[in-house]
């Protein structure tokens, strides 16, 4: 059965993810560079995946489902995995795919930043959003698998700050899932 959510609900349960991943700022790789950790690995366990694995988009889908916010008027927002493109496939699938052309007038809190990686030729990296400038074009988002200079691959979740006009390989840098 399926709860229908109106805008409110849905922006506090946004607001109810963005604290719960606030929590973990800080949170570091034990050893580093392992992909493990106690954190680490309960990431990881939450989204169905080994511990050892990169471990941004379990962060993600740790943040939302440790904070009950999966699906919403009956369709799956994030699902259990440590892809980013294969969260990015679902996403799309279900029309909860926004490019960076539309996020620029769309983009909000609580929506899930994908990072393309051209070297890879897929989304592989990603994090919450957690304020965004219309004016400027500069979002903030907390990551986790990351490190100060904001690639993937990191050691730690982290605050970072993004331009959504930036592009890497002649596309798009970044593509979003819409949460609401």
């Amino acid at each position: 059965m399926s709860i229908a959510l109106s805008a409110a609900e849905k922006a506090a349960r946004q607001q109810a993810v963005i604290a719960r991943a606030t929590e973990y700022l800080g949170t570091k790789e034990e050893p580093l560079g392992s992909n493990r950790g106690r954190d680490v690995d309960r990431f990881l366990l939450a989204a169905n995946c080994a511990p050892g694995n990169p471990w941004c988009m379990a962060f993600v889908y740790a943040m939302f489902s440790w904070s009950g916010y999966t699906s919403a008027n009956g369709v799956t927002l994030l699902f259990p995995t440590a892809s980013c493109q294969a969260q990015a496939d679902h996403a799309k699938a279900n029309g909860l795919l926004v490019s960076a052309d539309d996020a620029r007038t769309q983009l909000a809190s609580g929506w899930v930043m994908l990072k393309w990686e051209p070297e890879l030729a897929r989304y592989a990296h990603s994090g919450i959003v957690t304020a965004y400038d219309k004016a400027s074009g500069v979002f903030k988002t907390i990551e986790g698998n990351t490190n100060t200079d904001g690639g993937r691959e990191g050691v730690e979740v982290a605050r970072q700050t993004r331009r959504i006009a930036d592009t890497a390989g002649g596309r798009a840098k970044y593509a979003f899932i819409r949460t609401a």
